[in-house]
C-alpha cells in the first residue's frame, strides 16, 4: 500500500524517542505506556439490508497510555487513566460510490484519539480487577480515491470528516504467572453519544450527516514480561443511518479493528 511503510517509520521514530524520554519520568508512580500497533481495518456500509461497500486494510498507530493513583487504601487505588493515539494507512475499497457506480479503488485514513476515564483497582497480590469507565473523543478523514469503473465511467474521490464522542464501561483484570510474567486482559462496550461526517457532496455541496451510535463490543487480551506488554485486541464501532438531508444520509456503518499491540511500561 502506498505510504504505509514510511508511515509506520515515522510513528517507530517517535516511539522510540518517547520511550527514551520517559524511563527516568516514572519513578514518582505513575504508569507511561508508549506503544505502536499494527491493526487489520474492515468499514461496511448498508442500506435496505443491502450491502454497498467494504473496505479492508491495514492501519498503524503510535500512541501513550497514563494511569495514575489518586487515592489508595490497601488493596484497593482509584485509578485515572488516560490514552492519546494517532493513526492512519491506506485500505483497498469495493463497493458503490455516491453516483452508484461499482467501483474498486483506495481510501486514506489518518486520525487521532484520546480517552480519559477512571478506575477502582482491587490488587490482591498475585492479580487485579478494576471495573473502569472513559469518556472518548475519535476524529478521522476518510479519503475516497478518484476512480474507474469495469465499463470505464469514472468517479471522483472525495473526503469525509469523521468525529464521535463515546463512553466506554468494562473491566481489566490480570493474573502473575511466574517471576515477571503477567497474563492480562480487558474487556466491554462503548457507546457514541455523538457522531458525525461532514462530506462535501459534487451535487448540493458541503453537508454534515448525524448518524445514530450505536452499542459495540471490545476487548484486549495479552502478556506482560517486566515492563514489555505484547497485546492482542479487538474495538467495534456501529453506527446507525443518519436522518436524510438533501436527499442523502451516511447509511448503517460498522467499523472493525483487529490490533497486535507492542508497549513498554515504564
Amino acid at each position: 500500500m502506498r505510504g504505509q511503510t514510511g508511515l509506520f517509520l515515522r510513528i517507530g521514530i517517535a516511539f522510540l524517542l518517547l520511550a527514551g524520554t520517559l524511563e527516568t519520568a516514572c519513578a514518582a508512580g505513575p504508569e507511561i505506556t508508549p506503544y505502536l500497533s499494527a491493526q487489520y481495518f474492515t468499514w461496511r456500509e448498508y442500506h435496505a439490508a443491502r450491502r454497498l461497500l467494504k473496505e479492508t486494510g491495514p492501519l498503524f498507530a503510535g500512541g501513550l497510555d497514563l494511569a495514575l493513583p489518586v487515592y489508595r487504601q490497601a488493596p484497593n487505588s482509584l485509578m485515572i487513566e488516560s490514552r492519546h493515539e494517532v493513526f492512519g494507512g491506506y485500505v483497498d475499497y469495493d463497493g458503490e460510490t455516491q453516483e452508484q457506480i461499482p467501483v474498486k479503488t483506495e481510501v486514506s485514513y489518518v486520525g487521532t484519539r484520546h480517552e480519559i476515564g477512571a478506575g477502582w483497582r482491587h490488587d490482591a497480590g498475585g492479580w487485579t480487577l478494576e471495573p473502569f469507565t472513559s469518556l472518548g473523543y475519535r476524529w478521522w478523514f476518510r479519503g475516497l480515491q478518484d476512480a474507474t469503473s469495469a465499463n470505464g465511467q469514472p468517479s471522483q474521490g472525495y473526503t469525509e470528516y469523521w468525529q464521535t464522542g463515546y463512553l466506554k464501561l468494562g473491566g481489566r483484570g490480570s493474573c502473575q504467572v511466574g517471576p515477571k510474567f503477567q497474563v492480562t486482559g480487558e474487556a466491554g462496550a462503548t457507546y457514541p453519544f455523538y457522531a458525525s461526517n461532514y462530506v462535501k457532496l459534487k451535487s448540493v455541496g458541503p453537508t454534515t450527516f448525524s448518524p445514530e451510535g450505536l452499542w459495540s463490543p471490545f476487548a484486549q487480551a495479552g502478556l506482560r514480561y517486566g515492563g514489555l506488554r505484547v497485546t492482542v485486541s479487538y474495538e467495534g464501532f456501529r453506527f446507525g443511518a443518519s436522518p436524510l438531508k438533501k436527499g442523502f444520509l451516511q447509511p448503517e456503518s460498522t467499523s472493525d479493528l483487529i490490533g497486535l499491540n507492542l508497549g513498554w511500561t515504564f
